[in-house]
């Protein structure tokens, strides 16, 4: 008998995240049920539908597997998460029951891993202002000194799934990459063409600093203001991860100061105040939280996690487990 599987996931997220192809390929070795309508299923529903399936998909939105939750869900023996961090929705009970766990942080990095360099390109050669420029109707040459990315000194916050993927497309600019992670030995940072450094010699010496660190208790504001004051003049800093990793503050007056670069895709108040008060500044670009979105990451997702279940029910190992003591320093 196929196991079952529910996908605790809305009508609009299962559209964009799973293909024909993966649902297609799921049905094949699963007794699959769809959670119906546009709505998120909240834990009530979920406790009321889980019982007598073997795998649960979740994704944004989706309720907390709470003990209520554990204690209806007998026979759950995988949770798949079609999303990124599952730190909302997972906690030390689930694992205590020996129910494992997944996600699809592999399948986004790929999007904010290229958007991240994208920003970084844009604020090296000024290519935001320039077409600002131009649609005012001016035709400026050149704005202020422009810079390649090739032979840059490029210092990485986080080697997790984005910052090892942000360096392997460093490499091919031949940068000099810096990176700081606590949870990284220096055999693992150079395996992937980085030296390791502590924080303070990365702000100080790094042209260009990308963050992709977690949003846990311990990185809270790890940029601070001193921090930010170690940048040396016309550094580019670059925030795909989460706003709360920075002083915001600090961060919005060394931008409005013009002495340095910044491209935020996250921000720690509401992006539209943000916003407001960056606006003229043209050493800024700012995007609303897109780095990860693409349709390609989107169908990525779903066949991420139709992978791992298929892997999981034929007896192996799905590729992207996440274990216990990920939970205190992942996403």
């Amino acid at each position: 008998m196929k196991p079952g599987v529910l996908i605790a996931v809305n009508e609009r997220q299962r559209e964009e995240i799973f293909g024909p192809w993966a649902l297609e390929r799921l049905e094949s070795f699963a007794r699959v049920k769809y959670q119906s309508g546009e709505g998120n299923m909240d834990e009530a529903e979920l406790v009321e539908s889980i019982p007598g399936f073997e795998g649960l998909v979740t994704c944004w939105g989706s309720p907390r597997i709470s003990e209520a939750v554990l204690d209806s869900a007998k026979e759950l023996r995988i949770i798949s998460h079609s999303a990124g961090s599952v730190r909302s929705y997972v906690h030390g009970g689930v694992f205590q029951r020996g129910i494992v766990v997944t996600n699809a942080s592999s399948a986004i990095a790929v999007s904010v891993a290229e958007t991240t360099i994208g920003l970084i390109i844009s604020s090296l050669r000024h290519l935001m202002n320039h077409n600002e420029e131009l649609k005012a109707g001016r035709r400026v040459g050149s704005l202020s000194p422009t810079h390649e990315l090739t032979g840059r000194t490029v210092g990485i916050i986080g080697m997790g799934e984005v910052g090892k993927r942000v360096m392997g497309l460093l490499n091919a600019f031949h940068c000099k990459i810096l990176v700081y992670d606590p949870h990284r030995t220096a055999e693992e940072i150079e395996g992937f063409g980085g030296s390791q450094v502590d924080l303070e010699d990365l702000m100080a010496q790094s042209e260009v600093v990308s963050l992709h660190a977690p949003n846990i208790p311990s990185n809270h504001h790890m940029i601070t203001r001193n921090m930010l004051g170690m940048l040396m003049d016309d550094a580019v800093l670059v925030n795909t991860a989460r706003g709360e990793l920075i002083d915001e503050g600090a961060l919005i007056e060394e931008a409005l100061s013009g002495r340095i670069r910044v491209a935020l895709d996250v921000f720690e108040a509401a992006a539209g105040d943000v916003g407001k008060r960056l606006g003229g500044a043209p050493n800024a670009i700012l995007t609303p939280h897109i780095a990860g979105k693409s349709v390609e990451a989107r169908r990525r997702q779903g066949d991420v996690v139709v992978e791992d279940l298929a892997l999981f029910f034929s007896g192996k190992t799905p590729k992207n487990l996440v274990t216990l003591e990920m939970l205190d320093w992942m996403a």
